[in-house]
């Protein structure tokens, strides 16, 4: 497949203009979590779910979100919580 037959099938420009998934789970996806197309995947694959950047704290809102659909993003997330000393504001503290 060529590139741009690649772009038109499976991605959409988003609010910021970056190109992403039309659909979730990836496309690509198997029923074993395996990857079909793993030695071809894109650089964004590649270095998905990018929390090894250097400019990681750029990209806080895409890790949000991708903690809802990627459980390796939330064990990530939770482990830099706790290594930072994160925690959770206690309900009806007046901190809310």
């Amino acid at each position: 497949m060529k590139p741009a037959g690649f772009v038109d099938t499976y991605l959409k420009l988003d609010e910021d203009d970056d190109y992403v998934l039309k659909s979730s789970p990836c496309p690509f996806l198997l029923e074993d979590n395996s990857c079909d197309v793993y030695d071809d995947r894109p650089t964004a694959c590649r270095t998905y779910p990018h929390t090894d950047r250097k400019r990681f704290h750029q990209l806080l809102d895409i890790t949000y979100e991708n903690t809802f659909i990627c459980p390796a993003v939330q064990v990530i997330v939770e482990k830099l919580k706790l290594d930072i000393g994160y925690k959770e504001k206690e309900k009806g503290s007046g901190r809310d």
